[in-house]
């Protein structure tokens, strides 16, 4: 008796320590041309996804405007992108960068409940 006692606390040290780690998968990422590339927003509800021409376009479902901007740009400009042109107003971020001789440019804007980015190349 007194054996399976010991075992049982040797048995419990020893689950004690076992550690778990979980890795997250990194978000999606939408490429638009060899140099364009787009990381969706992870925890936020994807409504569409359109390709366009020169670009992407990408609704989501939520009210933070500055929230997703910021997302976006900070992955743009650790892609190595420079931001050269930045407009803000009401609901609506607009920025043009510059990589080299190759462009991008980026558009956020507020759509009642949904927020619409574009990223477009050249």
């Amino acid at each position: 008796m007194q054996w399976i006692v010991a075992v049982l606390v040797l048995g419990s040290m020893a689950f004690a320590r076992i550690r778990v780690t979980i890795e997250t998968p990194p978000p999606p990422t939408l490429i638009i041309s060899a140099d364009v590339r787009i990381a969706l927003v992870p925890g936020i509800i994807v409504v569409e996804r359109v390709p366009e021409p020169l670009g992407m376009r990408v609704v989501y479902r939520s009210d933070r405007v500055a929230g997703l901007y910021g997302y976006h740009h900070r992955d743009l400009v650790a892609r190595g992108w420079t931001r050269v042109r930045h407009q803000a107003s009401e609901g609506r971020y607009k920025s043009e960068y510059r990589r080299g001789r190759a462009k991008a440019s980026l558009e956020v804007r507020d759509r009642r409940g949904r927020v619409e980015v574009r990223v477009k190349e050249g």
